[in-house]
Formats: structure tokens, C-alpha cells, sequence
């Protein structure tokens, strides 16, 4: 029973919440006659001055938090989308939110809110303006094209907003649950003061306002601990953990909307880290990454399993940009990525070092026989034609092959793949040689 009234509880709105207690509360001090009537009409006023300066406040701070968290979103959709029809739609929402803030902080300015209240208040408009500085920064960035630039500034800054919003939701909760409480003081005060006629009764009407208001207060109190808990993570950059509230109250609402800003930031995260480690044009591992894998197949090739790079450096390819442009020039090199990949093992890392040069690492061939197999059929598979716009383009590449050990340092291993592609560029080009080999000996 005491679960069904707590579900019952949880899924009404907060200010429903409140109305209830109070309600319950009135008709029962209504019934001990005039006398309480005159000091219930006092507390009544009370809790009402205290319902339009909490549970009002309450209310806008949630819809800013809201309206926070979708310009958030919207700002990062912003950056991460090109110019035309959905930045332009952003770019609505963005100011559509703007004054949906500016009209609920106007709002919380007229509620006539205590002293220490609207200091934080205007210590909160003051981060909101510092947020719209960074986000202008971001936009700005992001028009001119640097998006990484701008996702940097508005993922800081969104720290920076999550705690201020947690610290403001939590200073009005604190405040509401309060005063609560002290109606119910007031009430018991009140009981006393009234003939002892009506002891039992006040009695009664002060345990069932007590019982209440422990029930309003832990249906409001539990779960916004929850969203503080979340928003503290957020803050130390932890955004795996979600907020579990299923219940249609405000504060499962707000739980929801962090869940949701929760996954735009994290999605954020994951494109900001695989740009950093993945070549724009081909989707193939960058330099970095390379090096990265390398550093794991050192124990491969130190247990005795051959590990090989294999340099791949395109013959003619300035040609081809300067006869059919450099869009085809790009088509080419997608195409190579392309062939590379199928070449190899889901294990093996294909990277595009720049240009029109790519680099293979064969992380544990069974013998070294087959290192030369593999160079040998990427060479082949390379070198087939392509169309493009009506042409044929026909690749043609030189590849280097090094054997690591697990001992020399990696850019040692670099430095010979590296000697020995441009021995197969030196020995007529379209061949493969080997490091430990002279040009000649490479194989076409």
C-alpha cells in the first residue's frame, strides 16, 4: 500500500504535491472550530506566499534548465552540421531558447525572492552570460569552419552550466522542503494555543501534516539526489552514468532532458576522439593511431610472430590531379583505402600518412612468405582501373616492406619501409622491395 502511494505520489507534479498537503491539512484544522479556523487562515497565507516564491520559482528555474540543456544540444547540432537548411534551423532554435531563458529569468527577478536568493540568482544570470560568450565564441568558430575549436568551447562550458543549474535546483528544493516543514511547526504551534477540547483533533491533524509532508518531501528529495549525483559526475567528466526516474513529475522530466543532453554530449566526445585519430578524407587510421598500433604489436612480433610495414606511396599521382582535378585526386585515394582494406585482416591497421602515401601494418603473419603474398596482392589489387566522370583511371603504386622484431625503435622501423619504398620508386616503380633486400631484388 505504502509503495502504490508513493508511485501515486511521484508521477504528480510538484506543485500538485504541495496543494495536496495542504488541502489535507485544512480540512482537518477547518474541523476544530473558529479558532483554529483564525490560526489556519494564517498558516494557509504562509504556505501561499511560500508556494508563489518556491514551487513558482521551482518551476522557471526547471523550464531554464530545460531551455539550457536544448540550446546546449542545439549548439552542438549547430557546430557539427554544414551551412544550409538544419544550421539554419539551429541557428531558430538557438534564439528561440535565448528568450525562452531571458522571459522565465525576468520571471524569477519579479517573484520577490530573499535577499541571499536573488544574489544566486544573479550569480546564475551571470554564468548564463558567460555561457552565451563562449557559445558566440563557439558559433563564430564553427561558421568559419573550425568545428573542432568550437565543440572544445562549448563542451567546457557545458560543465560549467550543469553545475550551476544542479546548485541552483538544489538551493530551491532545499528552500521548498523547508518550508514544509516549518508549516507544519506552525500548525503544531498553533494546535497548542487552542482549547484543550480540540487537543485530539490538532493532534491528529499535526501527525497526518507531518506524515504528508515526509511524503511529499521524500517523493521530491530522493530523486533530485539522484539528478545532483549525475550532474557531479558530469562535472568531473564521468557521462556514463544516467538518471533512472520513471515518474511524469518535473523532476523526472528534467531527468529525462539531462539523459538526452547526457547523449548529445557523449556522442560529442566519440566524434571529437575518432577525428583525432582517423584521416578525414578516407576514414582509415591517421599517424597517431599508427603509431598507437604499433606499440601493440611490438609483444606480437617480440614472441617471434612476423610483423610487418608495408609503405604505400602512389606513382603519377600529381598527374591525375592536374588532369582530371583534385576531386578526382580524392575519389582515387578513397578507392585505394578502399582496396587496402580489403586486402587485409579485420587485425591489421591500414593509416593514410598523408598525401598520397599510406602505411600497412601486418600485426602476426604466420611466416614471412606470406607478408610477401600480402605485398604482392595489394600491388595487384592497386593497380586495377577505376572510373570516374566518364575517365579511367588507372592507380599505380610503390610499396616498401620492413619486418620488425619488437626491437628497434618505430620510427627505425618507418625509416626502412620508408628506404625501401622509395627503392621500389628508384628500381622502376609498381614494385615491391624490401628492406633487408636491395631494390633490384624487389618483385613487380
Amino acid at each position: 500500500m505504502y509503495k502504490r502511494v508513493r508511485r501515486w505520489a511521484g508521477d504528480r507534479r510538484i506543485a500538485t504535491k504541495i496543494i495536496s498537503v495542504s488541502l489535507v491539512v485544512t480540512a482537518i484544522f477547518t474541523a476544530s472550530g473558529v479558532v483554529g479556523l483564525l490560526n489556519l487562515r494564517r498558516l494557509v497565507a504562509e504556505q501561499d506566499r511560500e508556494y508563489r516564491v518556491n514551487v513558482l520559482a521551482l518551476a522557471r528555474m526547471t523550464a531554464v534548465r530545460s531551455a539550457v540543456g536544448s540550446q546546449q544540444e542545439s549548439v552542438l547540432s549547430y557546430i557539427l552540421s554544414e551551412p544550409g537548411f538544419y544550421r539554419d534551423s539551429y541557428a531558430e532554435v538557438i534564439a528561440e531558447t535565448d528568450r525562452a531563458i531571458d522571459t522565465d529569468i525576468r520571471a524569477l527577478t519579479r517573484i520577490g525572492l530573499p535577499a541571499a536568493e536573488h544574489e544566486s540568482l544573479r550569480a546564475f544570470a551571470a554564468t548564463i552570460t558567460m555561457w552565451r560568450t563562449a557559445r558566440d565564441a563557439a558559433l563564430d568558430a564553427a561558421r568559419s569552419g573550425d568545428q573542432r575549436k568550437a565543440a572544445s568551447v562549448v563542451l567546457v562550458r557545458s560543465e560549467a552550466i550543469a553545475r550551476a543549474v544542479k546548485d541552483r535546483a538544489g538551493s530551491f528544493l532545499d528552500q521548498l522542503v523547508d518550508a514544509v516543514d516549518d508549516g507544519a511547526r506552525r500548525a503544531r504551534a498553533n494546535s497548542v494555543r487552542t482549547a484543550q477540547l480540540m487537543g485530539l483533533l490538532l493532534g491528529i491533524g499535526a501527525i497526518t501534516a507531518v506524515l504528508l509532508s515526509v511524503l511529499a518531501a521524500r517523493t521530491i528529495s530522493r530523486p533530485l539526489r539522484e539528478v545532483v549525483d549525475v550532474l557531479a559526475r558530469v562535472a568531473r567528466g564521468d557521462l556514463s552514468r544516467r538518471v533512472e526516474l520513471d515518474r511524469d513529475d518535473e523532476v523526472g522530466q528534467m531527468g529525462r532532458s539531462l539523459n538526452e543532453t547526457l547523449g548529445v554530449l557523449r556522442n560529442a566526445f566519440e566524434e571529437v576522439q575518432h577525428r583525432a585519430s582517423h584521416d578525414g578524407l578516407t576514414g582509415l587510421a591517421n599517424r597517431a593511431l599508427l603509431r598507437e598500433r604499433l606499440g601493440v604489436a611490438r609483444d606480437t612480433a617480440r614472441a617471434g610472430l612476423p610483423v610487418a610495414m608495408l609503405l604505400v606511396d602512389l606513382d603519377g599521382f600529381k598527374q591525375v590531379n592536374d588532369a582530371h582535378g583534385h576531386v578526382a585526386g580524392d575519389h582515387l585515394l578513397t578507392v585505394v583505402a578502399e582496396r587496402l582494406l580489403a586486402g587485409v585482416r579485420a587485425r591489421d591497421t591500414v593509416a593514410r600518412l598523408g598525401g598520397d602515401e599510406f602505411a600497412v601494418l601486418l600485426d602476426g603473419m604466420d611466416t614471412r612468405e606470406d607478408v610477401d603474398a600480402v605485398a604482392d596482392r595489394l600491388l595487384a589489387a592497386l593497380q586495377l582501373p577505376t572510373g570516374y566522370n566518364g575517365a579511367t583511371l588507372t592507380p599505380r603504386a610503390s610499396i616498401g616492406v620492413s619486418l620488425w622484431d619488437g626491437e628497434i625503435p618505430i620510427d627505425a622501423l618507418m625509416h626502412d619501409a620508408d628506404v625501401a619504398m622509395y627503392a621500389a620508386k628508384t628500381g622502376g616503380k609498381s614494385r615491391v622491395a624490401h628492406a633487408h633486400l636491395n631494390a633490384s631484388a624487389g618483385s613487380a
